[in-house]
Parts: structure tokens; sequence; C-alpha cells
């Protein structure tokens, strides 16, 4: 199943490797550990946003990652980071 999360830029908490990507983050009080990069992108934020931000041509990095809490569930998420801080925008479960 397929949820969506458009919650505020900040409302995850991440640390990230070496080469930036996450490799462990604390969303809604839980501490996940990335196991798997899936994939990343760059998308373009739209105009609003821009607008917003007060940035022209704002972009975010997304990871698609499968990460597992400390109770050994595991998930797959979409966190992006902007120059604001990072989000979380997905949850495939």
């Amino acid at each position: 199943m397929n949820h969506r999360y458009p919650a505020a830029v900040g409302s995850v908490e991440v640390t990230e490797a070496d080469d930036g990507a996450p490799a462990v983050f604390r969303w809604r009080g839980r501490r996940y550990t990335v196991r798997v990069v899936i994939a990343n992108w760059v998308e373009a934020l739209p105009w609003w946003v821009d607008q917003a931000g007060g940035q022209r041509h704002a972009r975010r990095h997304v990871w698609r990652v499968e990460a597992a809490s400390r109770t050994g569930m595991t998930g797959v998420y979409d966190l992006y980071r902007i120059s604001r801080g990072w989000g979380l925008e997905r949850v495939i479960d």
C-alpha cells in the first residue's frame, strides 16, 4: 500500500552517509536504518513552491530507500532533501 505524507520540511531527522544519501532517519519518534538505496533522482519543484520559498528554479533530491525500524519492520520510503532540510513524501509498505 502507498501512503503519501505531505509533511513540512524538517519533519524528518536524517543522518547522511559520506555520499549524502540517507543512512539513518527518525520519523514520528521511530528510528529507521537504511538497508538499501533503491533509486535517487532530482525533481524540479512547482512554481508556487518557488515563489513561497523565494527561490527560482528550486529543486529537491529524492531517495527511495528500503529501511527497517528497531523492531525489524521494513518498508520503502521516499525521503527528500531541499535547502531547508529533509522531509518524507511517501511510504510504500
